[in-house]
């Protein structure tokens, strides 16, 4: 009897309830994030990225984004498909239907617009749906103007944050969210890596960013013009705009724009070495509200998440062991001033 009492206490001692012996290693599934960039219209790729991701049934833990990558990130989060945010897209295939969108200041003295009719378009499919309420992790970047501090936000209405978060400085006036004076997340953490990887609790990033890449900028894309595409007409408009528009090429808003999209550029360079994968649709000369344009943009995305389908599929297989983290305290994780969740 007795050894046989010693026997069962080996057991409960070397194995676990399952009986597999202690210390052995459970197969581990990486978690896997997602990053997604600001850049208007461009930022349309990223439903392409999704489509592809569903359709092979990759499954993401967490996703956070800013301006733009906030509004698409928010959507999907919140049960959308990549086909449905496909549609949502094609309602704005008409320039006259983000004017609609229009809501101007007057005087505008702190920004251009209001930003609360694309609020309440948003709501139309989002309601006043909660981070809590979803089952997929979502991050939502903005900024506080005050105190320069990245805000992460990820409890409360989300209308709200992905308002905060399009805030496009100088053009849509800043929003209020508790004592924070909130403004385009896009200015401060345009691939929001280091948010997910300290707040989104994920072993492996995958980042998409559609500005343009250092070595596109040298080669001298962004000078491209895409007045040469258009018709007389239209550059006869675009050329009178000049005298009466603030935001017209050449003008205030597209000097304070372009200013902005320049320290982005290289900021998103940095953060984009920092995620395990960079999907980077080729640079696509266009204005931030082409939406017109939604296929080609969403195509893009598309195409490069297949050319880089065999990358996505390796940092999501079941390994033995669990990948290393980057340490959260790591500095570069920071960006700018401290990460208020």
């Amino acid at each position: 009897m007795l050894e046989f009492l010693k026997l069962g206490f080996w057991r409960r001692k070397s194995q676990d309830p399952s009986g597999r012996p202690l210390g052995e290693q459970l197969p581990f599934k990486p978690k896997l994030g997602l990053a997604l960039c600001c850049g208007g219209a461009r930022a349309l790729a990223h439903v392409g990225v999704l489509e592809v991701l569903e359709n092979e049934g990759i499954e993401v833990h967490a996703i956070a984004g800013s301006s733009m990558g906030a509004y698409i990130g928010a959507l999907w989060a919140a049960g959308y498909s990549g086909v449905q945010l496909g549609e949502l897209a094609a309602e704005m295939n008409d320039s006259r239907q983000m004017w609609k969108l229009a809501d101007p200041l007057f005087p505008p003295l702190k920004g251009l617009f209001r930003g609360e009719k694309a609020k309440r378009h948003l709501a139309r499919s989002l309601g006043d749906l909660k981070f809590e309420d979803l089952e997929r992790k979502l991050l939502v970047v903005t900024f506080d103007l005050d105190t320069a501090q990245r805000l992460v936000m990820q409890k409360g209405r989300i209308i709200d944050a992905v308002h905060a978060s399009c805030a496009m400085p100088g053009i849509v006036a800043p929003v209020h969210i508790g004592t924070h004076r909130c403004s385009d997340g896009g200015v401060v953490d345009p691939v929001p890596v280091g948010a997910l990887r300290r707040f989104g609790n994920v072993d492996r990033i995958i980042a998409v960013s559609t500005l343009p890449s250092l070595a596109e900028v040298e080669s001298g894309m962004c000078r491209l013009e895409r007045d040469e595409t258009l018709s007389l007409w239209r550059r006869g408009l675009a050329t009178m705009s000049r005298h009466t528009n603030p935001l017209a090429a050449g003008n205030i808003g597209d000097t304070f724009r372009k200013s902005i999209r320049a320290a982005q550029i290289r900021i998103a360079a940095d953060a984009c070495t920092r995620a395990d994968l960079c999907l980077h649709p080729p640079y696509v000369p266009a204005r931030w509200h082409e939406y017109e344009r939604f296929e080609q943009f969403i195509e893009a995305g598309r195409q490069v998440a297949l050319a880089h389908l065999d990358q996505i599929r390796a940092l999501t297989e079941i390994t033995a062991h669990p990948p290393s983290r980057p340490d959260e305290s790591d500095p570069d994780d920071m960006v700018v001033g401290e990460c208020v969740a």
